[in-house]
Order: C-alpha cells, then sequence, then structure tokens
C-alpha cells in the first residue's frame, strides 16, 4: 500500500489575497472550519500561509486585525507535490514543525492543503492493514 499525498486532499483549498485584512481571513477560516488559509498569486501558486498559530501571535501581540494578510502571513510556504509519499510530508511537517501542508501540481500551483490529522489518519490506516496482514514486527519487535 502507497499511499500519496494526492490520496490525502479531501477538497478544494481555502484561499485568500495578498490584501484580504486578517479579519476577514479569519472569518474565512472559521466558516470553512479550517485551521489555515493559503495566500495565493494571480496564477493559483502558494505565496503565504497564514494558520492559527499566526492568529495567535497576533492577538497576543496587540496587532491590528484590519491589517492585509500579506503584512503578516509566513512567506516561506512550505509545500508538498501530490505525487509525494505520506511518509515525506510527515517528515516535512515533523522537521519543520507545521501542521498545515500546502500541496501543489508539477507547475507549483495549489491543488490542496493537508493536515498533520490527514497524515496521522492515513498512517493508522496503513498500520492497521499491516497490522491485519501481520507485518508488523518492526513495531512490536
Amino acid at each position: 500500500m502507497s499511499l500519496r499525498v494526492s490520496d490525502l486532499v479531501r477538497r478544494p483549498p481555502v484561499t485568500v489575497a495578498i490584501n484580504t485584512t486578517v479579519r476577514d481571513a479569519v472569518r474565512v477560516m472559521y466558516e470553512s472550519s479550517i485551521g489555515s488559509v493559503v495566500v495565493v498569486d494571480d496564477v493559483g501558486r502558494p505565496i503565504g500561509i497564514f494558520t492559527e498559530r499566526d492568529l495567535l501571535r497576533l492577538v497576543a501581540q496587540g496587532f491590528p486585525l484590519d491589517s492585509p494578510i500579506g503584512s503578516v502571513m509566513t512567506r516561506d510556504v512550505v509545500v508538498v507535490k501530490g505525487s509525494d509519499s505520506i511518509l515525506k510530508a510527515a517528515m516535512v511537517m515533523s522537521e519543520r514543525r507545521i501542521r498545515h501542508l500546502p500541496v501543489v501540481d508539477d507547475e507549483g500551483r495549489l491543488v490542496g492543503v493537508i493536515s498533520v490529522r490527514d497524515v496521522v489518519d492515513a498512517l493508522k490506516g496503513v498500520i492497521a492493514a499491516r497490522s491485519a496482514e501481520g507485518e508488523l514486527s518492526l513495531f512490536t519487535a
């Protein structure tokens, strides 16, 4: 069983423009029941990400929520391709200590976002399948 990142993308990505206010971005996150929004350029390539952690930091610092998202987003967006393995996504998320990972196509356009929960659920399924097949000696020895 070889799962790819594209297998974890369950819905279209939720995006905002660079001039969207923080308040409006947070409203989009709340209404969509998601923990992040991706800021994209005119052709749909990620140029930033804004997460719940970013919001906590801004509120704690008293930052004005009517500021443009472009002034507070994380600019160095870490992405994976849909063709990458879920193991690679898990490693990237662990090493970079991130919970949301944009997924791009071969041209770098955003196709989805996966969360740490998506990766854990997928790995849990793989472990359950391997356990049923008696192939878990690595985890049980």
